[in-house]
C-alpha cells in the first residue's frame, strides 16, 4: 500500500535566501554540454516520441 505524501516544508529565513539565491544561479547559468547534447538526440528523433503522444 502507498505511503501518504508529507506536506512540503516552507523555508524561511536563511534557507530561504539560500534556496533563492540557488535557484538564481541555476536559471542563469548556461545549458551543459551533456543537456546540449540530450536536447540535440531529441530533435533528432521527435518523430519517434511524438508516436507516443498521438
Amino acid at each position: 500500500m502507498a505511503k501518504p505524501i508529507r506536506a512540503t516544508p516552507t523555508l524561511r529565513g536563511e534557507d530561504a535566501e539560500r534556496f533563492v539565491k540557488q535557484m538564481i544561479k541555476k536559471e542563469t547559468s548556461a545549458i551543459s554540454r551533456i543537456d546540449k547534447e540530450l536536447y540535440a538526440d531529441v530533435e533528432k528523433n521527435r518523430r519517434f516520441f511524438e508516436s507516443f503522444l498521438n
